[in-house]
């Protein structure tokens, strides 16, 4: 496995808070960025997709071919990681490079609020003439609750499918027909921005007999069978639902490549988190913060500047694809405007464009109480909104990994390199005298990134230096 090395470089996107510090890092020359200007950018993500249940990332089962042979011809983060594992905050803070207490959706159901200093990927890229769409397949992303629609020039959000009574979901095959047709009617457009959201893994697990029995190609982890029949019959059926995924997203790449549009074309495949298949006792997402529901897959492909099996070890954040992203399709952006502008996420074009992996850091990831699930808004009164500390926080250092249960004076620590399956963890609580310092340490992390409304919004001046770049409108 190659492994990658780097410094950090903090990127632009966001306009920051004042008093919040700059990152800390070297800037790389937007001339150094990319080999090409403004290529086509397909984005990918699959919800509810764990990393460790790709082959490509070590799974026994072939689960998702198309998946890996797009990290064979591009590049892959082995351990990328959520900052929240719920659907809409998840997208919100890859789509702005802030953690949800920044920007300020943190539940399914809130968007970014109205006038929000943080720039989103298909707001800057609108600026530089890209044409766009965005084709969701769930509740959590639809434009009414999340406003995201504001910022592409179609959004599709057709949801067929019944998911807690409500049509709240749609498959794969509902998606990528719309999608088809929309790359269809704008290939011969300079510049696409294409975003597809598949739902698939996601809860209820369907099984989809034509790929509930995958090929093995490795011996499996012992773990597995030490598993419950139930669980391991609901693994199967979530697994078909990668395979069914996957083969969409086929189709997808498919017709890229018969339009002549790979070779100037960055795809982009990442997941918003992860999910609990009854491992630990749960199954689902939101409130725990173990591997399973944190660790995501993260794959680029650009030909030309991303070289073919790249991989990179080092831990990242799916905060960093913002950056990330802009800085490999429009790298003159940051370069721009005269509002000071930043990322808590930081740019992997480094690794991504000269193989130099990325300097170790702290990866931090948050749960929030309330109500999930897939609801009409007219009855969201029902929801125990969450302003306050998180319901967990959790911090990843190498491979020391702690996580925080602030109600129950908890905390686990785990070591990865000893215990990957966290089974064992050392537990300290209230009474130990270590409990202390280490949850006062969580608290200043949060206390400095947790923003008032009133502090994520723009400034005046900030509203008509950005208005009149064209980054946003009245």
């Amino acid at each position: 496995m190659l492994t990658l090395r780097n410094q950090p470089r903090p990127s632009i996107l966001a306009v920051v808070a004042a008093g919040i510090a700059a990152i800390i890092g070297t800037q790389v020359p937007a001339s150094e960025v990319a080999q090409r200007q403004h290529p086509h950018v397909v984005l990918i993500t699959v919800d509810t997709l764990r990393a460790d249940h790709l082959s490509s990332y070590g799974y026994h089962l072939r689960t998702s071919p198309t998946m890996d042979k797009l990290a064979e011809d591009g590049i892959r983060f082995d351990r990328a990681y959520t900052p929240i594992p719920m659907t809409g905050p998840s997208h919100f803070s890859m789509f702005t490079g802030r953690y949800p207490q920044e920007h300020g959706a943190r539940i399914n159901g809130v968007s970014l609020p109205d006038n929000s200093k943080w720039l989103t990927i298909p707001q800057v890229l609108r600026r530089f003439g890209y044409t766009s769409g965005a084709f969701v397949s769930a509740w959590p992303l639809i434009g009414r609750l999340t406003q995201l629609h504001r910022s592409f020039d179609h959004y599709d959000e057709e949801l067929e499918r019944s998911y807690q009574v409500f049509h709240s979901m749609r498959w794969a095959e509902d998606v990528t027909r719309p999608a088809l047709r929309w790359l269809d009617e704008n290939k011969d457009k300079d510049k696409l921005f294409l975003w597809v959201h598949y739902f698939d893994p996601h809860e209820p697990y369907n099984l989809r007999k034509e790929f509930a029995d995958p090929e093995q190609v490795r011996d499996p982890d012992p773990a597995i069978a030490e598993y419950s029949e139930e669980v391991q019959n609901r693994i199967r059926r979530y697994d078909s639902e990668i395979g069914y995924a996957d083969s969409h997203i086929q189709r997808l790449l498919d017709r890229i490549d018969k339009f002549g549009m790979r070779d100037n074309t960055l795809v982009v495949l990442l997941s918003d988190h992860g999910e609990g298949l009854g491992e630990h006792g749960f199954v689902g997402h939101g409130r725990w913060l173990f591997e399973s529901t944190v660790r995501v897959p993260w794959i680029m492909r650009l030909p030309g500047t991303i070289k073919p099996g790249s991989v990179v070890a080092e831990s990242v954040s799916t905060m960093d694809l913002a950056p990330t992203l802009l800085d490999l399709a429009v790298p003159e952006f940051r370069d721009e405007t005269e509002v000071a502008i930043s990322y808590a996420g930081r740019s992997q074009v480094a690794a991504v464009t000269k193989q130099i992996s990325p300097e170790s850091r702290q990866i931090r990831f948050v749960s929030f109480e309330g109500k999930k699930g897939f609801i009409p808004k007219w009855i969201s009164w029902a929801w125990k909104p969450n302003s306050g500390l998180p319901f967990r926080i959790g911090k990843l250092e190498g491979s020391m990994k702690a996580v925080w249960t602030p109600d129950e004076k908890r905390f686990d620590l785990f070591d990865l390199s000893q215990d990957p399956h966290e089974l064992q963890p050392q537990t300290l609580t209230g009474a130990d005298r270590r409990y202390s310092f280490e949850s006062d340490a969580f608290q200043r992390w949060f206390d400095t990134t947790n923003l008032a409304e009133s502090e994520s919004r723009l400034t005046e001046r900030d509203a008509k230096i950005l208005e009149s770049l064209g980054y946003i409108t009245k």
